[in-house]
């Protein structure tokens, strides 16, 4: 029973940082989508290539990595890679529908299911025609990447 509950609670945390690192990265792109419409462009572009990754590695930095033990960092990067992950098809269908697209189109839902059942081809697709996919694959480098070499920053001064 109490190995049960302490899977279930190990479940739950996975569960947890893979939403906020699915909402932290792609709500700004939602709301760009929201404010900009139809007048994207390459400088939106460039603009999304930096401030997603900076937007998600800044709050794991600030909110989340300084609480937990040097050893366990990784694991919720990876996590929070992942949501991003699954949850792409359907944010970028979302922030589609305020350019005319997304869930504004006829059988939009279907395309909404299928595309997050077969998430790591949608994701790459449809955030190459978003304009995020360098914001994508920077941000599932680096997270992981700079927790890591965080927990080994952190265990090096916890040893010394």
């Amino acid at each position: 029973m109490v190995a049960m509950k302490a899977d279930l609670r190990l479940a739950t945390k996975a569960l947890i940082y893979a939403l906020l690192g699915a909402l932290v990265f792609w709500t700004p792109n939602v709301v760009v989508h929201w404010i900009i419409a139809y007048r994207f462009s390459g400088f939106v572009v460039i603009g999304l290539t930096v401030l997603l990754p900076a937007v998600t590695i800044l709050f794991f930095r600030a909110f989340l990595w300084p609480r937990l033990k040097q050893e366990s960092r990784l694991s919720p990067a990876l996590f929070a890679v992942l949501g991003i992950w699954i949850a792409g098809p359907s944010m970028l269908t979302f922030s589609a529908s305020f350019c005319g697209g997304g869930l504004t189109q006829p059988d939009a839902w279907r395309f909404f299911v299928f595309g997050t059942i077969l998430f790591p081809l949608f994701t790459i697709v449809m955030s190459a025609y978003d304009g995020t996919i360098f914001a994508l694959f920077l941000t599932t480098l680096l997270l992981p990447i700079l927790a890591n070499f965080r927990a080994k920053e952190a265990y090096e001064r916890a040893s010394n």
